[in-house]
């Protein structure tokens, strides 16, 4: 039996299943049996709560754990949420071609348990995330503006997604594409969870609101979100000299001097507002390699 003859065998059963909690994963299954990945993770994105977790392949304690760490408030952090906020479309993407430009070299990604690993694809990963791992996004649109993700990993010493690898998926991306937004009515239908309204924009709109100027807090939202002064002009309209000039009066106002005390105190005012705890240092410890 052939590669092929299995991801269809697999997508017939969850196309049977789709209206049933083990939907989702017959489809990761579906598409591992065409595509091999190591791990994958699957959530719903929506403009004004947090993410609805859909499925996961982790294995580990320490890796389930990331994923609470991840749905409690990291994945205001993440390339695919904020692309989904300004427009993501349909489709197959590499995590690095969702990130902003000034992403890898933030200051912020040292916070918010998260931590710095230079040799991770966006420089950092989430307390107790799988190391080493090359990240393949499947990215699907969904009726009232939400978005699904589909997170497929592959470990880089096994030479992580190849060009070959991209091709395969997307040319079974409809199929995928179908069977995921038919999971999600269900999903949605039978949903019954609470959910704590905690996107970036609702956490930022808070942030120094008394204190800075309308366009004090554009700029300050775009620094949060890794971007470089370069890349805050060009999505404001203004100039690298007026962006300065914001930068420094924010700072002044704020009584900050440099972009990582920004950081510290956006932190800060999340963990007042969210009663997150902090980093476990003991994750530095699980997760050497």
């Amino acid at each position: 039996m052939t590669k092929t003859d299995d991801f269809i065998l697999a997508v017939a059963q969850a196309i049977e299943r789709f209206d049933h909690t083990d939907g989702p994963y017959i489809l990761l299954d579906a598409i591992n049996r065409i595509m091999p990945f190591n791990l994958a993770m699957s959530a719903v994105y929506r403009k004004d709560t947090a993410p609805v977790y859909i499925a996961d392949t982790f294995k580990n304690i320490q890796a389930k754990r990331a994923l609470e760490h991840y749905f409690e408030g990291t994945y205001i952090l993440n390339p695919v949420y904020n692309a989904y906020l300004g427009g993501l479309k349909t489709g197959i993407y590499r995590i690095t071609e969702l990130a902003p430009d000034a992403y890898f070299s933030s200051d912020h990604y040292k916070h918010l348990n998260v931590h710095r690993h230079e040799d991770e694809e966006l420089g950092y990963r989430t307390y107790g995330w799988p190391a080493g791992m090359e990240e393949l996004i499947v990215a699907i649109e969904l009726p009232e503006g939400d978005m699904a993700e589909i997170s497929l990993s592959r470990k880089v010493s096994q030479g992580g997604f190849s060009d070959l690898h991209i091709q395969t998926v997307s040319s079974i991306a409809p199929i995928i594409y179908a069977l995921y937004r038919r999971i999600w009515q269900h999903v949605k239908k039978a949903e019954r969870q609470d959910t704590e309204i905690l996107t970036f924009d609702y956490l930022l709109n808070g942030f120094c609101q008394d204190t800075l100027s309308p366009r004090e807090r554009e700029v300050t939202h775009l620094i949060l979100k890794g971007h470089s002064s370069e890349s805050i002009g060009y999505n404001l309209g203004i100039s690298i000299a007026t962006v300065k000039t914001h930068r420094k009066n924010l700072y002044a106002k704020l009584g900050l001097s440099t972009q990582q005390e920004l950081f510290s105190l956006f932190l800060k005012s999340i963990q007042k507002r969210t009663g997150q705890r902090s980093p476990d240092p003991s994750y530095d410890e699980l997760n050497k390699n």
